[in-house]
């Protein structure tokens, strides 16, 4: 497939929701929608810290999350997509991240992360999920912690508004 057919936009569309549900998956610590990313026999290269099956790597990650102390953010930003026929797209995604961790010293740190993830996306049954994932850092920037909610605008404390967390205590999960 090549330029915008009906196909590949349709295509493109199933893929950035995979891509969406991965970042809410990993940001939600939700095992079970970051497992739906992948195909069962998939493979995540991430970093120095994983390379090895991704369905692990999934519940693994969504582990982590769960006991980290503050929430991470991930935001998948432009695209590009190249097919090889008509079940396999080669695609880049420019990537940011914010995470707050603490330093030895147990002050809380930001740390803003820019990079790419390569994925090799296989249409399988009818349904488009990654078949690998590589992935590479360009940036990062870390600073103490300095939150003052837009200047004091916004109240954290107040029960009007909502605070974003991981499970199913967060608003994603809940319906109006």
């Amino acid at each position: 497939m090549t330029g915008n057919t009906l196909e590949t936009v349709i295509a493109k569309q199933d893929i950035r929701d995979v891509l969406s549900c991965y970042a809410r998956g990993v940001d939600r610590a939700d095992g079970p929608l970051l497992a739906s990313c992948y195909h069962a026999d998939a493979i995540e290269e991430h970093g120095n810290t994983y390379n090895g099956p991704a369905i692990p790597y999934a519940h693994g990650a969504a582990e982590r999350m769960m006991k980290m102390k503050h929430p991470m953010a991930h935001y998948v930003c432009n695209s590009h997509f190249e097919f090889e026929g008509e079940t396999t797209c080669f695609v880049e995604s420019y990537v940011l991240t914010f995470a707050r961790f603490e330093n030895d010293q147990g002050e809380p740190y930001d740390t803003l992360t820019g990079g790419r993830l390569f994925d090799k996306f296989e249409k399988r049954d009818g349904v488009w999920k990654i078949a690998h994932r590589k992935m590479t850092l360009d940036w990062n920037r870390d600073m103490p912690a300095s939150e003052t909610w837009c200047l004091g605008l916004f109240k954290p404390d107040d029960p009007k508004l909502h605070i974003g967390t991981r499970g199913a205590a967060d608003l994603t999960y809940s319906r109006f």
